[in-house]
């Protein structure tokens, strides 16, 4: 294997970007109609940014990312990052790639003064949880639950919000 190099997404990035997050979503059974190189440039590219991306880069070659947000939770008071995808492209796999991108993700995470990272994962991927238990992972089974679309819409009509900002503050690191 080529050396192995774990770099930042550039703003050139943004279309490799999208296109890594719609095979992974793909493999995944998720929907891809919503993913496109406008909102990554739009999110991940702008001074405050809703997101970071990390590139695994071998021979000039880039073969996986992550993708994390900053996160919060109350019941330890702790501040951490909230990793969203963690790829590896197939041919690319078993090379400690993914190890390489996991480990730079919690050093960035430790370099903004964040103390965890934590994800979730389907139960019938089977060698993802085997590598995520190679990592040393605590897994604690939980149910994600989300409102999208019609129903988020639907919701947010009936909550009043007239009080509040018009925007929360940007979190500082």
């Amino acid at each position: 294997m080529s050396e192995l190099i774990i770099r930042p997404a550039r703003l050139d990035d943004a279309a490799l970007v999208a296109a890594l997050v719609a095979e992974l979503a793909e493999q995944q059974g998720d929907p891809t109609e919503h993913i496109s190189v406008e909102a990554i440039r739009r999110d991940a590219f702008r001074p405050s940014p809703e997101f970071e991306v990390l590139l695994a880069e071998t021979g000039g070659s880039v073969v996986g990312y992550a993708l994390f947000h900053l996160s919060y939770e109350p019941s330890y008071a702790a501040r951490g990052v909230y990793l969203c995808d963690l790829y590896v492209r197939a041919a690319a796999r078993r090379q400690r790639i993914g190890r390489a991108l996991a480990a730079a993700v919690a050093g960035r995470a430790k370099a903004l003064g964040r103390s965890y990272v934590w994800w979730v994962s389907k139960p019938r991927n089977e060698t993802a949880l085997a590598f995520y238990k190679s990592l040393g992972v605590e897994s604690v089974a939980v149910l994600a639950h989300a409102l999208t679309f019609d129903t988020f819409e639907a919701l947010a009509a009936e909550g009043d919000t007239s009080a509040l900002p018009a925007a929360l503050p940007e979190p500082h690191p």
